[in-house]
């Protein structure tokens, strides 16, 4: 290893831990903003419910979306080989919506029975929502033969099942109409503990196939005909990029909702951090950097002002709008 290279593993090993540490001040900030160590005029019975009940689920399932989107994201863009992709634009997410609006607007009647169960049936449907737009794309880009079609059909397919969700609205009542708009705005606070085992086990899964398919993934991206020469099969490949980002980026958005930006920006500004395309070094800066974007979100959402939340996307929007224009002007692609 030359020294060049030292030095460059010393820079990325200390800007992940300034990360790391940036992390968990805001993740203690977050969580302890407001409680009685803070104010000695609420009980201390109030803070358990609310720290237990509350903040530990908002404030874990912001990291977990943070880090399933921005590992969708890494996942997407290499399967497209395109920086510009993301779950928003190749479909995912509004697949995922789109089987949230069938299960809110249709499912209430079908599901009712369940309910006493413990059974979630929000993952589910946007998961299948997700892993339909995908499978459509799969099986129209086997008879276009080319990569840069199927994120063009990522981006029909979005707009089209947009359609679909507004169509629906308008059959709704406004009880479900409101459920559902709520729910688009992309909330932390309807996480519950029970939904946070899935959702970590879903991230798992992801991160688990990235990890082991890491340098299978860096052959992809330099071409198909690298990919057979190295004796493995693009269909595979192009599979486990398409399930494991799908798993993700669902289960976010259904616990979640269509919570945007993440999954572009934070991919880019891991490989700024790291200085290569390599999955295995990006695994880590990338999931940093998405918790990074959801808990300052987060924390903005619900610090503003005082009287009421604002929705996570609005915020989202309003930091990830200046990175996109950074990531153009200093990135040439």
């Amino acid at each position: 290893m030359t020294q060049t290279q030292t030095r460059r593993m010393k820079k990325d090993t200390a800007i992940q831990i300034v990360l790391g540490v940036f992390i968990l001040a805001l993740l203690g900030y977050d969580l302890m903003a407001g409680l009685s160590i803070l104010s000695r005029n609420v009980s201390p019975t109030f803070d358990s419910n609310l720290f237990f009940q509350l903040r530990l689920p908002r404030v874990l399932g912001a990291v977990l979306a943070g880090i399933s989107l921005a590992w969708s994201g890494l996942l997407m863009q290499t399967l497209f080989r395109n920086p510009l992709a993301g779950p928003f634009l190749i479909g995912i997410t509004p697949g995922a919506s789109f089987g949230i609006a069938v299960l809110t607007f249709f499912g209430g009647y079908y599901f009712s029975d369940y309910s006493g169960w413990g059974v979630s049936f929000q993952p589910i449907a946007a998961l299948f929502g997700a892993l339909m737009v995908m499978g459509i794309q799969l099986w129209l880009h086997k008879r276009l033969q080319q990569l840069h079609s199927l994120l063009l059909l990522g981006l029909i397919l979005g707009y089209f099942f947009g359609a679909a969700v507004d169509i629906i609205e308008q059959m709704a009542s406004a009880q479900q109409v409101k459920q559902f708009v709520l729910w688009g705005m992309g909330n932390f606070d309807r996480i519950e503990i029970s939904q946070l085992f899935p959702f970590a086990a879903a991230t798992f899964f992801g991160g688990a196939i990235l990890w082991y398919n890491r340098h299978s993934f860096n052959t992809y991206l330099l071409g198909d005909i690298h990919v057979l020469s190295s004796g493995k099969s693009t269909h595979r490949l192009r599979f486990l990029l398409i399930v494991s980002s799908a798993v993700m980026a669902a289960l976010a958005t259904a616990y979640c909702g269509p919570v945007s930006f993440v999954g572009l920006i934070a991919p880019h500004l891991s490989r700024r951090i790291s200085g290569t395309e390599s999955h295995g070094k990006n695994i880590l800066p990338t999931a940093l950097c998405g918790i990074l974007l959801t808990l300052t979100g987060d924390l903005l959402s619900h610090n503003l002002f005082q009287n009421f939340t604002l929705p996570i996307n609005a915020m989202m929007a309003i930091i990830g709008a200046p990175l996109v224009f950074y990531i153009i002007r200093k990135v040439k692609y």
